[in-house]
């Protein structure tokens, strides 16, 4: 019996080329992304921002309406400044700021002025 020797043709190889093919795609389509300015990079300065308020007046005539649920933070003065932190991790704390990032000052002890028909 004589053996015979299998036929081995160069068969191009499709899952390869598949496989670049749909790497090249992904980074084409990341580039193209951030290039038209959809992929949007975050800086240190909105790393740190946590949350944002909002003041509510106490002023005669404008009807003030909070909600009864729990923000789950408090507020507490330290070294001259207002400091808020999460009610669940007494470790962590931040600076209250306006929008031009000036910090909020406090005073221990000090009493609120209520404007005239405002009840306490």
């Amino acid at each position: 019996m004589t053996e015979q020797s299998p036929v081995t043709e160069d068969k191009p190889d499709y899952a390869l080329k598949c496989i670049f093919s749909f790497m090249a795609g992904i980074i084409v389509a990341v580039v193209a992304l951030h290039y038209y300015g959809y992929l949007k990079h975050t800086e240190r300065v909105d790393e740190a921002k946590i949350a944002e308020f909002s003041l509510l007046t106490l002023k005669p005539g404008y009807d003030v309406k909070v909600s009864t649920k729990d923000s789950g933070k408090e507020a507490f003065c330290d070294a001259g400044y207002l400091l808020i932190r999460p009610q669940n991790d007494k470790a962590v704390a931040g600076i209250l700021v306006d929008e031009k990032n000036r910090g909020v000052h406090c005073q221990s002890g000090l009493l609120p002025v209520m404007p005239e028909g405002v009840a306490e």
